[in-house]
């Protein structure tokens, strides 16, 4: 009988990845958790800039139909946020669409005040704080609205009180009814030039902004 035949098999080679393999999936995985993380907070921020400039556009349209249909042409004679906020008073907007008064990208409510419900934190006039709505009104009292083209007036904007609505863009209407996004980066070259600082602040309205159109402002 012949000796049998021993055949000799072919080395496998050893299972698993390496460590350097392992670090680069690690590596590529991290990479794209934060690509997709900074792609998820950019599309929601901008989700926030879309929905605070449809609440100055419903603001606006209520403001040009108060003047016209209600106060004879003329605007709110309250200043900062009572200008905006004579819209509540007058019932021009009122219980659920008090909403439009908060920025989605601030902690401002409105809804302290005896009753609790949307809005409430208005009716008592004279103790309005400006926590409480998300937008700078008029100062009607120092800059007056007047001249036939309201395409340049402003009559609010976000006020970035104590940090920016929203990280560099600012929305503000215009007495023509208009809503305007303000990129910080895009329109204001020269602002970023004269202070690194409203990077991180926003754009400052009010009596010492540094972009004129919005010195005609008040938050309080």
């Amino acid at each position: 009988m012949s000796a049998p035949i021993l055949v000799r098999g072919t080395p496998r080679s050893s299972a698993g990845f390496s460590l350097v393999e392992i670090l680069v999936v690690i590596t590529l995985i991290g990479l794209l958790m934060t690509l997709g993380y900074n792609s998820m907070q950019n599309a929601m921020e901008n989700g926030r800039v879309v929905k605070c400039k449809n609440n100055l556009d419903q603001i606006g349209q209520a403001l040009i139909s108060y003047k016209n249909n209600r106060a004879k042409g003329r605007w709110p004679r309250d200043s900062g946020a009572r200008f905006l906020l004579t819209m509540y008073r007058h019932k021009q907007i009122e219980g659920r669409h008090a909403e439009v008064f908060l920025c989605p990208g601030t902690s401002d409510i409105n809804d302290l005040g005896a009753s609790g419900e949307i809005g409430s934190s208005y009716e008592e006039w004279d103790n309005i704080t400006s926590d409480s709505l998300s937008y700078a009104g008029r100062d009607v009292e120092a800059f007056p609205i007047g001249g036939a083209d309201l395409s340049n007036q402003v009559l609010a904007a976000d006020d970035n009180e104590g940090r920016p609505n929203h990280n560099v863009a600012t929305n503000i209407l215009y007495g023509d009814g208009s809503v305007l996004t303000f990129d910080l980066f895009i329109d204001g070259a020269d602002i970023l030039a004269e202070g690194e600082e409203y990077e991180v602040l926003g754009l400052p309205v009010g009596p010492e902004s540094p972009w004129e159109p919005l010195q005609v402002l008040r938050v309080d």
